[in-house]
């Protein structure tokens, strides 16, 4: 591990977490006392306090993006960090277990076995982890600026690789500064910001032309680090399957994880079952009739205003990114579908928006449409708080396009 995380070297990083000594106390004591397994349990007290803290890595990394997530898309990052959190304290939890007993196969006494372990844990629980937090903060961010990338490629096509904000970048990534792709170049399959260890490169949505893909290198220097080499704005990983945690695990780990993650989290393990092929297509049926549905429920609706000279039509296009909106059943959807107009019915419209400053906070609420008429523009809007519709519409489209070449920053 020490090899792997030899590039994070930075000085400009302050880690926001702290172990919890008593956890690592309990710990300890559990594991000294044989009536607990390192190879086939994960010791609890270790995973929780883990746990909370790429919890905790991953709001910080998600509010500094201001990206809003799908329901489905967290809860795809919050499993993925239970999983590595698991697979990480099984490597912590045997590490030490294999400093139990001396040369002679006795049973060291506690303190001289606390005394052993200590400069393992003060890398597992302080220089790894720091590393581990940075990296989970910049690829958690990373990952809902991706999604957000994704929301708008129809208005902001391509990406753009942003230079390192590091006061020592590495020059590995340099060569990759200002090239602009499309998002579904297979450049990014290959090469992206966050493919190493505290990279503090990042990506921004534009509609400048592609620059073309540069060369790239197939020396090994140049490839994604172990555990960094998917794209989590994507898969919702942000460490991968290639992490040596989980790739090269002590004997059971796998199945030391995977039974500790059913028995604790019942509902996350739902998260990771794929449906089987029959049950995604029945899906992708329902999903085609729904919509079909809902587009004869609003057909020829209309809302009138003050700000335009003519009404407001709903959109298919509306329809179709409300569907496309994070529900837990298909019910739910039916449900919308069925009072759909009652719901247009009650919406209120608030006005419009007309200050450059207050496009923003729009922009980054819960977004179905923008839809540009003129020298007009609209958005709907869905508030949680109440659960009901407000429609703004924004009457300087130049700025608003303006603002959204900016990546929304």
């Amino acid at each position: 591990m020490n090899d792997l995380y030899r590039d994070d070297t930075d000085e400009d990083v302050a880690s926001a977490f702290i172990f919890d000594n008593k956890a690592l106390q309990r710990a300890l004591k559990h594991i000294y006392e044989e009536d607990f397994h390192p190879m086939t349990e994960i010791e609890e007290s270790l995973f929780n306090e883990t746990f909370r803290i790429f919890t905790e890595a991953t709001d910080e990394g998600i509010s500094e993006s201001g990206a809003e997530l799908p329901v489905e898309f967290r809860q795809k990052i919050d499993w993925s960090n239970a999983v590595f959190s698991a697979f990480k304290v099984h490597r912590m939890q045997n590490d030490i277990a294999t400093q139990l007993f001396d040369s002679n196969g006795d049973l060291k006494p506690f303190e001289q076995w606390k005394n052993d372990v200590h400069p393992m844990l003060d890398h597992h629980v302080k220089h790894w982890l720091r590393t581990e937090y940075d990296t989970a903060v910049i690829r958690s961010r990373q990952a809902a600026d991706w999604q957000r990338f994704e929301q708008y490629a129809d208005i902001l096509p391509n990406l753009e690789w942003m230079p390192s904000t590091s006061a020592n970048p590495g020059a590995d990534h340099i060569v990759f500064w200002g090239t602009i792709l499309p998002i579904n170049h297979p450049f990014w399959s290959v090469h992206r910001p966050g493919d190493r260890w505290n990279c503090k490169c990042s990506l921004s949505a534009t509609n400048e032309p592609p620059t073309g893909a540069p060369r790239g290198s197939n020396e090994p220097k140049d490839q994604p680090s172990p555990g960094l080499d998917n794209n989590p704005g994507v898969d919702g990983k942000l460490f991968s399957d290639t992490h040596p945690y989980i790739e090269n695990g002590y004997e059971g780990a796998k199945e030391a994880v995977d039974g500790f993650l059913a028995r604790k989290f019942p509902d996350y393990a739902e998260v990771k079952t794929e449906p089987r092929h029959d049950q995604n297509e029945k899906y992708s049926e329902r999903t085609k009739e729904l919509r079909k549905e809902a587009a004869g429920t609003v057909k020829g609706i209309t809302l009138d205003n003050k700000v335009f000279k003519h009404p407001v039509t709903v959109s298919q296009t509306a329809i179709k990114e409300w569907l496309n909106q994070p529900h837990e059943h298909y019910a739910h959807k039916n449900e919308m579908i069925l009072n759909i107009k009652d719901i247009f019915r009650k919406s209120k419209y608030v006005g419009a928006v007309d200050k450059y400053k207050d496009i923003p906070g729009l922009v980054q609420s819960h977004l179905f449409e923008i839809k540009i008429l003129g020298d007009k523009s609209w958005i709907i809007v869905r508030e949680y708080e109440d659960g009901s519709f407000r429609l703004y519409s924004i009457t300087d489209s130049d700025r608003l396009l303006q603002f959204l070449k900016k990546g929304r920053s």
